[in-house]
């Protein structure tokens, strides 16, 4: 009998970030949750050697609604046949039925400094909002899906083997970069048990000559094969410094929130003592950042160019055409059953830079830098390992 619809829920690690046309989070965007998992769905077809178009580009997958029914799949990339373009509705309809709230709070060993660039990064276009009135999405979070069209259960493989990445390997929603949607994702207690995460990818795999091809060269670095996932597990002591009272920003009610340590800025970007691995880069490893608005240098390649800078007295901002994401995320610290702390680094080794394992040998080394030498990875896992196993496995 064919399901009309499936439910499933998933478990915060760390809180979940959806924001919406004021670029802060106000209630759970569905659109910015189905925009991620097309996000990370892309990047495993194109890992699999499929195609996937540029919605924005003269290529893009779009149906005139005359086609017939063997017609449509060969004009659609295996993306834009699950989640729909022009002329062809999403495979099934997504919504929220469940999600739990807290206030937005962060930590970090420079407060003074770092609050500036927190509430500019996350506050958005609407100048009364602060971080003390901010919400973000913690708890467990219940998801229905109904189905559309006939061929659901290879939509219901693809979510599943799609939602088994994401928890094992990468985070969902937005703000990845700093710390927010490390989830888990268990499918023995949800709907979706009837079939497997391995079986989903082998479907994908065979399908994938079915679909469109662009016969475009794709230079986009989000795929698979240049894809890194780093598991650390760290005792308490090493965190600290966040956990002290005077590194809490936002309201009080959450000073003692120790499940999630909100510090992925000082992490990333610039911390007190060793913490921040581009001032790492930059001060250690002798690598650059650009201070041309029209060109991105090592730095900016894998973290993420600045918006903005001063030379002199004038200010300079980054050209919209070069302006892009840090390609490595890391996670918030997130507490585990033995009272350890576990940190996930996760990202795209961008191919004109590094490969995969060079990446993996950076991380290691601002990891001693920042926590001592007796840190080590206790799960390392690479995108193509994935591919040549045909399964989605991690912890």
């Amino acid at each position: 009998m064919r399901p009309e619809q499936t439910e499933f829920t998933i478990k915060t690690l760390t809180p979940v970030w959806t924001g919406g046309a004021q670029g802060y989070c106000d209630r759970m965007h569905e659109t910015g949750i189905i925009g991620s998992l097309r996000f990370w769905y892309e990047t495993i077809v194109r890992g699999l050697g499929g195609d996937v178009c540029d919605p924005v580009s003269e290529n893009r997958c779009e149906l005139s609604g005359r086609e017939k029914d063997e017609e449509r799949i060969k004009k659609l990339c295996p993306a834009c046949y699950l989640f729909g373009c022009g002329g062809w509705k999403r495979q099934f309809q997504f919504g929220v039925e469940k999600a739990p709230t807290v206030p937005l709070h962060f930590r970090s060993t420079l407060p003074r400094v770092n609050k500036n660039w927190l509430t500019s990064l996350f506050m958005g276009k609407d100048q009364d909002a602060t971080i003390d009135n901010c919400i973000v999405f913690y708890g467990d979070i219940a998801y229905k899906i109904v189905f559309r069209g006939e061929d659901y259960r290879y939509v219901l493989s693809q979510l599943k083997m799609l939602m088994k990445f994401i928890s094992e390997h990468a985070g969902i929603g937005a703000k990845l970069q700093h710390g927010f949607g490390q989830v888990y994702f268990d499918s023995t207690k949800s709907q979706m048990d009837n079939c497997s995460a391995e079986d989903g990818l082998e479907q994908l795999r065979k399908r994938i000559p079915e679909f469109h091809k662009l016969n475009v060269e794709d230079s986009m670095p989000y795929n698979l094969q240049n894809y890194l996932s780093i598991f650390y597990e760290m005792p308490r002591s090493k965190f600290e410094a966040f956990l002290k009272k005077s590194s809490h920003l936002g309201r009080d009610l959450l000073i003692k929130e120790d499940g999630y340590i909100p510090c992925a800025l000082d992490l990333r970007y610039k911390g007190g003592g060793n913490f921040g691995m581009r001032r790492w880069l930059k001060e250690y490893k002798k690598w650059t950042e650009s201070s041309d608005p029209k060109k991105l240098g090592k730095i900016d390649e894998l973290l993420g160019p600045r918006s903005q800078w001063m030379d002199g007295n004038k200010m300079i901002k980054i050209e919209d055409e070069i302006r892009t994401a840090s390609r490595l995320n890391f996670g918030m610290p997130y507490r585990i059953s033995n009272g350890n702390y576990r940190l996930h680094i996760f990202g795209f080794a961008p191919p004109a830079l590094l490969s995969p394992e060079a990446l993996k040998d950076l991380c290691g080394e601002y990891m001693h830098h920042a926590f001592g030498q007796e840190c080590s990875p206790c799960s390392i896992v690479y995108g193509r390992e994935i591919i040549r196993a045909g399964e989605v496995k991690g912890k």
